[in-house]
């Protein structure tokens, strides 16, 4: 079994969070503990990111049959973050009797840009890949600094940032390609369709990976999709704006609290 480390505050019903891409538990761990004065706050390692151990081989599954095994016996409400919402979709197919609702943060279920359907370049992809391997912790902050430019408190978010960065080790090679491939093959769609859980998506209005277009999109797909754009916010609200996402995320969990 992998050991996935983690990260627990407060008490009451279970909260789930699962990070993106190439970061860990560290890059929101403030925001976890604000929405921990009213639940139990459960933040997971991916495997192969921060103090978790990787799998091999490394795919959409074997991840998700890893944090299923360290999930609360209780439902919960799964928030996933980018990749993280990725997992997050897969786990609540796969798994339905664990998850009570969904909260989408800055996610998109077909990552990659097509003629019909917003997303990012595969080129810009293939390039943020390449850049990864020449210099990943450099790559990596020049992508979160670029998500905080132009707030008003941008100097407090990069010394976040930094200071979550610095904290673990970068992952582990098997762990960055891995999910890079899930990203660039990913196709949730018609999962997203069939899914009959309650869902939140929170896009940033100026993100730059996930456009607030696709929330239009999924809408499409599934009306009941409670869909929330946040003005002015990137790839990382719950870095630059958390008190708009945590009223966002408690008003949704409370209103599915049965």
């Amino acid at each position: 079994m992998t050991a996935l480390h983690q990260e627990v505050y407060g008490h009451g019903d279970p909260v789930v969070m699962l990070h993106g891409w190439a970061m860990h538990t560290g890059v929101w761990r403030d925001f976890a503990q604000l929405l921990a004065a009213e639940h139990q706050v459960i933040c997971l390692d991916l495997p192969g990111h921060g103090l978790s151990t990787s799998i091999a081989p490394y795919t959409l599954d074997a991840v998700v049959n890893a944090i299923y095994k360290q999930l609360p016996e209780q439902g919960v409400a799964l928030v996933g973050w980018s990749l993280g919402g990725n997992i997050a979709l897969r786990l609540a197919e796969k798994y339905p009797q664990c998850v009570k609702s969904l909260l989408l943060i800055a996610t998109n279920p077909h990552f990659l840009e097509t003629d019909s359907w917003p997303g990012m370049s595969p080129q810009l992809v293939q390039e943020f890949a390449s850049n990864l391997q020449k210099n990943c912790m450099q790559t990596l902050m020049r992508f979160l600094s670029l998500q905080v430019q132009g707030k008003p408190d941008t100097k407090s978010s990069l010394k976040q940032i930094k200071r979550a960065m610095q904290e673990c080790a970068l992952p582990e090679a098997e762990a960055l390609m891995g999910g890079l491939n899930v990203l660039k093959t990913i196709d949730q769609r018609k999962t997203l369709s069939n899914l009959n859980k309650p869902v939140l998506m929170i896009l940033g209005e100026l993100d730059t990976l996930v456009p607030e277009s696709v929330g239009r999109q999924c809408q499409l797909l599934s009306p009941q999709i409670d869909l929330k754009i946040i003005p002015g916010a990137g790839h990382i609200p719950f870095i630059t704006d958390q008190k708009r996402l945590l009223t966002l995320m408690q008003e949704f969990m409370l209103r599915n609290s049965s």
